[in-house]
């Protein structure tokens, strides 16, 4: 999932000019959340901040992803990361070159680049150097891309980008050499359609396999198989593994307490796949998504004006997970 970039660089700007007390002491696990401040995107400077300590209290990363085609001011992602620091919370950001809409088949290139393909020789060094800018903050994982497996359904741009990240990994790693690298892939696609193959495609130019998975489609949480993620390890048994998005959506026809009982299950679910990190998809709802993509408006653990769904009590008492 990814949300809109202008709603988030303005996030950003805000939190550049909010001044914040005493940071929330985090929790001591792989648990993260994504940048989602309450009453997205009309949020306050005080949102914000709340947001930080409440991030805080569940976990100890933040995660934010952006589209390429149109980024914030570097100065913009460059608060957040420091706000994080500051906080001593971890902090992933993920760059997201396919478009969101459309199938997710297709490259999201900024116009500015003048190209609209990942074969396109000015396309494949601006995507370089764009991702060298956001390796120099040295986050604690830099995301090349989200979701992959989608952009498979176009083959000759899939094709095209597997070898640009090859390309630019080995350029991030010959400047930043301790530069954490991943890609993500969607699991629930994947397992589906039976995607398996695409991992190894990836073998050498990511340091870390991220996953999303949002599985509300099984209706209730109780019908997710214990073993659902169990085949991560599977085709990936010794690499390292990371959980980069996780919601499970309380709109109709599921509810809120259903994504509570879903949340309660992480531990469990968890447990064969031995992940780095388990980003949740949002800590507020949001309105942010329309159409097809209306439900993940509502996977947060709080509602958009910040009051707690049963899942924040959930996931607060959740036990640390390492």
């Amino acid at each position: 999932m990814n949300y809109t970039s202008a709603a988030l660089a303005a996030a950003a700007l805000v939190l550049s000019l909010a001044a914040r007390g005493g940071a929330q002491a985090y929790k001591n696990t792989i648990v993260g959340v994504a940048l989602s401040p309450a009453h997205m995107p009309n949020f306050s400077s005080a949102d914000l901040s709340g947001f930080f300590d409440q991030a805080a209290v569940i976990g100890n990363h933040i995660v934010w992803i952006c589209e390429w085609e149109s980024m914030p001011p570097f100065g913009q992602i460059k608060a957040v990361h420091d706000m994080a620091v500051s906080d001593e919370l971890k902090f992933h950001f993920y760059l997201s070159p396919i478009a969101l809409f459309g199938g997710r088949k297709n490259p999201a290139i900024p116009k500015s680049v003048g190209g609209t393909s990942f074969a396109d020789p000015k396309v494949r060094e601006a995507y370089k150097d764009e991702v060298l800018t956001l390796a120099s903050l040295n986050p604690d994982v830099l995301g090349l891309a989200t979701e992959v497996n989608f952009l498979a359904q176009n083959s000759t741009e899939y094709a095209a980008f597997v070898s640009l990240v090859g390309e630019t990994y080995q350029a991030v790693k010959r400047k930043y050499p301790d530069q954490v690298v991943t890609i993500s892939f969607q699991w629930d696609v994947m397992k589906s359609q039976k995607q398996f193959d695409r991992l190894k495609q990836f073998a050498g130019i990511v340091d870390v396999y991220s996953f999303t998975s949002y599985p509300d489609a099984f209706g209730v949480p109780q019908k997710v198989p214990d073993d659902y993620y169990s085949g991560i390890r599977q085709y990936l048994p010794t690499q390292r593994v990371g959980i980069s998005e996780f919601g499970w959506s309380s709109a109709p026809p599921s509810s809120e307490r259903e994504q509570a009982a879903f949340y309660g299950r992480i531990p469990e679910l968890m447990a064969p796949v031995r992940p780095e990190y388990v980003s949740l998809a949002l800590l507020h709802d949001v309105n942010v998504f329309s159409g097809e993509l209306e439900r993940l408006n509502h996977v947060g653990l709080r509602l958009i004006d910040d009051e707690p769904k049963p899942s924040w009590m959930t996931i607060v008492n959740l036990p640390e997970m390492h």
